[in-house]
């Protein structure tokens, strides 16, 4: 076991169950979501991809995250090599972009370049008959944000149709907006493809495991307490609250409350949120503070407040309407149940939150 597994917190159950789900034959697609920071990533890599290891299957994880414009010749290359058996990890190191530059390297280690005529439904015919690989694919979202992606999503479908025996695939996402323009508007390419799952939040079980993890690397108590309550303060992150323990861990002096206090708001993702806000237009702004607010979007009384703000005549329900696409095309609020439009970072609507209250008039 490595030195750093205790800080490590399992999964197993769920692990369990989403492998029980394709080991049955339940089925052979699922999709999770879990906004960032929330742990998929470490339960793909340190729950479920050793316990289907173990079960005899072979696993191929690919994160999207990081492939930028290039993410489907990133994907099909990671996926051909795998197949072909040059892999033979399934933890692929992450990507940023195929280049010249790594082609020329691969070329240099006598890997062959890859074979453009090949295509991604034909790589995954080639990876069925190896036999049973489970398939990880993190982040799958960020492929439909290219347009030329388009051929590989539907070859890609097509070849997990075929080998539905062979082949089972977990996708992850944090964009519900994202993931329903895959898996659920009526032309994406993965419509009613398999079944959603959620990421379920974390209890108190974690924050005592990392109240044991300090004690273990320290040899220093931690009340596993007052860590759920700082846990719930940061809206339940578990990436919030690991940082403000190993914060405690590398500075002895600091607190919890010091700790929570430095590391409870992201600098670099608060300066995203200001640049962010800074170039959207006037009504998307007013838009995004109604959906924040939970007030009715297109009432007449809303729509007054805008005009308000704006200093001119109340927008058209339509102009409204085309305020709200553009957020939900920037991942930016999505769509729930019934309609309901909601923030799709609970962090950055944490932080919204938190600028609304410092603006509010003092009494």
């Amino acid at each position: 076991m490595a030195k750093d597994d205790y800080w490590h917190f399992p999964r197993h159950a769920l692990a369990d169950s989403v492998l029980g789900a394709f080991n049955s034959g339940l089925s052979h697609a699922l999709t999770l979501f879990a906004p960032r920071r929330m742990g998929k990533t470490e339960f793909l890599l340190k729950d479920v991809a050793p316990q289907a290891d173990a079960r005899g299957w072979r696993v191929f994880y690919h994160s999207f995250m990081t492939d930028g414009d290039e993410s489907g010749e990133v994907f099909k290359l990671s996926l051909a090599e795998f197949a072909a058996g040059r892999m033979r990890t399934w933890l692929k190191p992450l990507t940023a972009r195929v280049s010249a530059d790594l082609l020329g390297v691969k070329a240099e280690l006598g890997a062959q370049a890859p074979a453009s005529t090949h295509s991604v439904t034909e790589v995954i015919q080639a990876l069925a008959s190896g036999g049973r690989t489970l398939l990880l694919l993190d982040e799958a979202q960020m492929l439909t944000r290219q347009a030329h992606n388009e051929e590989l999503l539907g070859g890609l479908r097509t070849g997990l149709d075929i080998n539905k025996a062979q082949l089972k695939v977990l996708f992850t996402g944090s964009s519900r907006e994202g993931l329903r323009r895959m898996f659920s508007e009526a032309r994406a390419p993965f419509f009613h493809f398999g079944t959603n799952i959620e990421l379920p939040t974390l209890n108190q079980d974690f924050c005592q495991h990392m109240a044991n993890a300090y004690q273990h690397s320290t040899g220093r108590p931690l009340d596993a307490d007052a860590l759920w309550q700082a846990f719930q303060h940061m809206g339940c992150v578990p990436g919030k609250l690991r940082a403000v323990v190993e914060a405690m861990v590398l500075n002895v002096a600091l607190s919890l409350e010091q700790a929570v206090a430095l590391k409870a708001h992201d600098e670099h993702d608060e300066a995203q949120y200001r640049r962010m806000l800074k170039t959207m237009p006037p009504l998307d702004r007013l838009v995004l503070r109604a959906v924040l607010a939970r007030t009715p979007l297109f009432a007449e009384d809303t729509r007054n407040g805008m005009a308000l703000a704006l200093g001119s005549t109340p927008p058209a329900t339509a102009t409204v309407q085309s305020a709200a696409e553009r957020l939900l095309r920037d991942e930016v609020i999505t769509r729930r149940d019934r309609g309901q439009y909601e923030i799709a970072d609970p962090s950055f609507e944490q932080w919204l939150q938190s600028q609304m209250a410092e603006s509010a008039p003092k009494a």
